[in-house]
C-alpha cells in the first residue's frame, strides 16, 4: 500500500518505537486494552500490541480508529 493510501494511524505507527506504552486500541469502534506497541508489518499493514495478560493483539492498521498512548 502506498503511503498516500495508508491511514493516518498506519503512518503514526511507523514512527513509534517497539515498547511504546499504550492504554487502548480502538478497532472498528471496539475498545481493546493494550499494554504496549510491539511492531508494525508494513507489507501486510498488521499492527501488533501486547495486552496486559501478555496476549498479542493483531489488527490491520487501516481498521484502527484510535490509539490511546501513554505520555
Amino acid at each position: 500500500m502506498s503511503q498516500n493510501s495508508q491511514s493516518a494511524v498506519c503512518q503514526l505507527l511507523e514512527t513509534l518505537n517497539p515498547g511504546t506504552p499504550v492504554n487502548e486500541v480502538f478497532v472498528n469502534g471496539e475498545s481493546e486494552p493494550a499494554q504496549y506497541f510491539a511492531s508494525l508489518d508494513s507489507d501486510s499493514n498488521l499492527a501488533y500490541f501486547v495486552q496486559d495478560d501478555d496476549d498479542l493483539l493483531v489488527a490491520d492498521c487501516n481498521r484502527i480508529d484510535m490509539i490511546e498512548i501513554d505520555t
